[in-house]
């Protein structure tokens, strides 16, 4: 006779489900009643920002960027990359530094980046995949240069220029990951062009707008301004430069991050130190100073927004990897390219480099976090896709 099944004694609790770690959306666009609605999804990040212990202090590191430039398939490297070096992980008490004896480096022994393991949203082929703003459900803890440790948090933009999004709602997107970014990377497409220039100043303005219409609230980002983004958009050029004097930068770091680059002079693969001075001598060339006042000024209005700006380039994954049907099979991207891509991930979580997110010179706690990043998400929720003009801004 089968062997009847046996409940567990009342006096043990039953065992609670196991969570998989997942990208959880805090913005989403479109409804049922309007396609082009901004909606703002608080008890999401709340979740998220509960597993962060009180008083900690956290680095928000965001990607955006042109659809289908992968963006989500790099976060999911970030993501391999905070498994194997982080103190612990959100949620859970168990330490998840890499304690595996070899002699191979993190990345060759990821075998797969199947999404059912834990990755982003990523598919190749052309279509649109994300949409709205998501971060992933689990913080990562890494230690800092000040002995503290930090929380970090990652998260995906919904790709630029999709023919599906107006300018509004990209300028949305765009403005609220930088305003929430401690560390913004901005996917661009072989090389740095000069519409490249002209969109981050132009999302980026809109962005630093929100932020000075909460000049007049606390630190933490308690509504109180009264003047709306639209009053905002009548701000000249002009302002823009005296600020570039006052040094009151609102954004901290953005990076450019190239992808498929095809132009290193350096023939020798391994010699990554040479590659990274080829970037960093790129980066001098096209943000240097220009005579014509649009691109003189497109410049200044980077500086005048971000603290520090950065350059990274990568080369192409390999063909397999971009074709619709690849499912993660790491063996099938080029070694150029994971190399690249492993100076990359430590460039961004280096304990020198990983600073927490600031507001005014403060270092903000998940709480802190959670009130700053509702107060602008709502802010842009309700101007919707009525965004001030463009022209306006950078005229």
């Amino acid at each position: 006779a089968a062997t009847p099944h046996k409940k567990p004694p009342a006096n043990e609790p039953a065992e609670s489900p196991v969570v998989i770690p997942s990208a959880r959306q805090i913005v989403s666009i479109g409804s049922a009643t309007d396609s082009y609605a901004f909606t703002f999804h608080e008890e999401e990040l709340n979740a998220i920002l509960s597993k962060i212990p009180p008083g900690w202090k956290v680095s928000v590191v965001s990607v955006v960027g042109a659809f289908r430039t992968g963006k989500s398939f790099l976060l999911s490297w970030f993501l391999r990359y905070l498994e194997r070096h982080c103190v612990k992980k959100g949620g859970s008490s168990i330490a998840c530094a890499d304690g595996e004896a070899t002699d191979k480096e993190w990345y060759e022994r990821v075998q797969t980046l199947n999404q059912h393991e834990g990755s982003f949203d990523w598919r190749g082929g052309t279509a649109r995949n994300t949409t709205g703003m998501w971060m992933w459900s689990d913080p990562y803890f890494l230690p800092r240069s000040s002995g503290e440790d930090v929380a970090v948090l990652l998260v995906d933009t919904q790709g630029m220029f999709d023919h599906e999004t107006t300018v509004g709602l990209t300028a949305a997107i765009f403005g609220l990951s930088t305003l929430l970014s401690s560390y913004q990377i901005y996917n661009v497409d072989k090389r740095i062009q000069e519409d490249n220039l002209q969109q981050l100043a132009l999302f980026s303005e809109y962005g630093r707008m929100a932020f000075e219409a909460e000049e007049k609230a606390a630190a933490m980002g308690v509504i109180e301004a009264e003047e709306t983004a639209e009053n905002k958009a009548e701000e000249t050029s002009a302002n823009a430069v005296k600020k570039v004097a006052l040094g009151k930068e609102p954004f901290q770091r953005i990076d450019f991050l190239v992808r498929d680059w095809q132009n290193f002079d350096t023939e020798d693969e391994t010699d990554i130190a040479s590659m990274e001075q080829e970037m960093s001598e790129y980066l001098e060339h096209v943000l240097a100073e220009r005579t014509a006042s649009d691109l003189k000024e497109t410049r200044e209005q980077i500086h005048s927004c971000f603290k520090e700006v950065g350059c990274f380039m990568m080369t192409h994954p390999g063909f397999a990897v971009i074709k619709n049907k690849y499912e993660g099979d790491v063996s099938k991207i080029d070694s150029l390219f994971l190399r690249l891509l492993a100076r990359y991930c430590e460039r961004v979580f280096s304990s020198g480099r990983l600073q927490p997110k600031t507001v005014r010179g403060r270092e903000l706690s998940a709480v802190e976090l959670g009130t700053y990043i509702k107060s602008y998400a709502l802010m842009f929720e309700e101007i919707g896709a009525h965004f001030p003009k463009a022209e306006t801004l950078l005229e």
